[in-house]
Formats: C-alpha cells, structure tokens, sequence
C-alpha cells in the first residue's frame, strides 16, 4: 500500500474511532512503529488529527478553519445519509440557496434528477452539478476562501440579496443548546446570514459531530430554523428547544 492510501484509511479509522494506537496501526499495516509515527505526524500537520502519547486522536476543534479535505473526511457516513434526507424534500420547480458546507456538498449529489434552480456561493456545487441540463446553477462570485472552496465578502452577499428562494439549505460548524448556531469564519456567517433572510424554509442539516459543541461565532438562533436533518438522536432538553422555536426535526432513518 502506497503511503498517501495508508494515511487516508488512517483518517477513516480515526474518524469512526476518534482515537487510535500506534501499536495497532503497525500491526494492522504490517509496517514499523516508526513508519506509522511519521504517517501520524503528517496528518496532524495538515490538521486532521492530533498526536497523543502513543497514538492519536481526531482533531474535534470547532474554532479552526478546517480545509473543506478535512471537513469531508468527518462523518462521511453520517452526512451522506442527511443529504439523502433533505435531496428527499426538494420538488421539482423549487428554487433553492446552499451554502459552501460539506453537508450541502452531500445533499448536492443527490439532486441530479430534479429539475431545479440552486444559488450557491460554494465552489465545488457547481462542478459535481455541471452536466445535469436540468439543474440551473447560479454562483454568487465574490472573493474565493481559499480553506472552504466558498466565495464570501461584499460581492457574494449581494448576490444572494437579490434572490428569494423556497428553500435554503446549510450546516454549521457547532450547534449548543445556550449559544444556539455556531460559526467560525464572520465573512461565511454573513453570507449565511443572507441566505436565510431570503428564503421561504429554512433547512439545518447538520451531522451528530456538531452537537453540544461552541465555536467562534454565534450565528444564528433556532427560531431562524424551519427544519432540522441529523442523524442524531438528540435529548429531552433539545426535543424542547426546538418544539419552543417550532423547529420540525427529522432524523435520518426515522
């Protein structure tokens, strides 16, 4: 096995467990301690892990800008499953806003068979969707965040300013029950921001990694939600909240 393919099986392995041993990894590779020690070291130089002692574990920071690689790399499973989810609410004709998230990246693949209209500010939307004559993709432009593949500033918000849509799809970086919806980057929130003031639904797909955790910025309220896709079976406490701001949630497989 080539070092890049061991190193990416490594990051799946973590993903699933959170943490892993170096004794493990050598055995399981058949190679050196020292080898899976360098294997390690990379990979938390480009911000998935974080070394421990005699292992590692995923790095779970909710204030770092991760690379959009990274982001991918969480939860693959989960946020596959809510794409699925959400693709099942759009209809034929809606017109819809989605944000540069790897979660609206998900529910992007599963659209390919809707005769639909998506304004984004994500970079890569408009690739996987390119081809599909059914689907009209309109990119707000702006100034390209180089970590996210997203364009953010003063010309994507206008953009998405001069739209009303059905519905507007995001997800955010962490979700807690006293500081509500939780961002990172200002430049991304404020467009965010945006999309949720011109839109009819708004959808909140967000993966089971992001609960009960804070970061940088709070965002958004959940009065300011319409629908919730997880895969998270949440608690009384959040069942509550969101009954009190009229959130409907849906879980994946329910």
């Amino acid at each position: 096995m080539l070092a890049i393919d061991r190193r990416k099986t490594i990051l799946e392995i973590i993903n699933k467990q959170e943490s892993v041993k170096v004794v493990d990894l050598s055995q399981q590779f058949n190679v050196t301690l020292e080898t899976i020690r360098r294997d390690l070291e990379k990979l938390e130089n480009e911000g998935y892990i974080k070394r421990s002692y005699g292992g590692a574990v995923l790095n779970q920071s909710t204030n770092e800008d991760l690379s959009i690689n990274i982001r991918e790399a969480t939860n693959k499973e989960g946020k596959n499953l809510i794409g699925k989810k959400v693709a099942d609410l759009i209809q034929d004709g809606d017109t819809i806003m989605m944000d540069s998230s790897t979660t609206a990246l998900c529910v992007a693949k599963y659209l390919t068979n809707k005769n639909i209209t998506i304004i984004t500010n994500a970079l890569k939307i408009p690739m996987v969707l390119a081809g599909h004559s059914n689907i009209q993709v309109i990119s707000t432009g702006g100034t390209l965040k180089s970590t996210s593949l997203s364009f953010v500033g003063h010309w994507a918000e206008s953009a998405v300013e001069k739209y009303y849509v059905n519905k507007t799809i995001i997800s955010c970086k962490a979700i807690n029950l006293e500081h509500g919806i939780m961002e990172p980057h200002q430049l991304e929130t404020e467009v965010k921001k945006r999309m949720i003031k011109t839109s009819e639904q708004v959808i909140l797909a967000v993966d089971s990694s992001k609960f009960d955790r804070k970061s940088f910025i709070k965002a958004y309220n959940f009065d300011e939600i319409d629908t919730m896709v997880t895969d998270n079976d949440v608690s009384d406490k959040w069942m509550e909240i969101l009954r009190d701001n009229n959130v409907e949630y849906i879980k994946v497989n329910d």
